[in-house]
């Protein structure tokens, strides 16, 4: 059992895709990286309900949730824990209109993603894209630590 256990404030993200396949992306205000809209869940609020919330407080838009694509966990530059669960998602919508917390927003093909993602939402992008075989899980495991 280890003793330095994570504690971690826990967010939702979506991969949303629209009818060309393209992946939309969000630049962020404070310190101008690009990421996927999402964000934190209240206390007691239910995932998708806050996932479908977060995407509209940052986009206007309405998604579709489909399924979970990855999941992964990080300490940031502040040592702060984050978990992050990334959700495949679905809009016919073309129009964005930006909260405060973002300055700009592009629909990228999801090999262009890694240009400008990090690498957890990069992986996100590609397991949410990627076909796979029916009742098949896909499952990230780009931050499990080895032993």
């Amino acid at each position: 059992m280890t003793e330095d256990l994570l504690h971690a404030t826990v967010s939702v993200r979506g991969v949303i895709l629209n009818s060309r396949g393209k992946v939309l992306t969000l630049q962020r205000t404070s310190d101008h990286e690009w990421e996927l809209p999402g964000g934190r869940l209240g206390r007691g609020e239910p995932t998708l309900e806050g996932l479908q919330r977060e995407i509209h407080e940052e986009t206007a838009l309405s998604a579709e949730v489909d399924r979970i694509v990855a999941a992964n966990s990080w300490v940031n530059g502040e040592e702060q824990g984050r978990f992050a669960v990334h959700y495949r998602c679905y809009t016919s919508e073309r129009i964005v209109e930006l909260s405060e917390e973002h300055t700009d927003s592009a629909w990228v093909l999801p090999k262009e993603t890694a240009h400008i993602l990090r690498e957890p939402q990069t992986a996100a992008v590609h397991a949410a894209t990627t076909p796979t075989e029916p009742n098949s899980e896909v499952i990230d495991r780009s931050s499990l630590a080895h032993d």
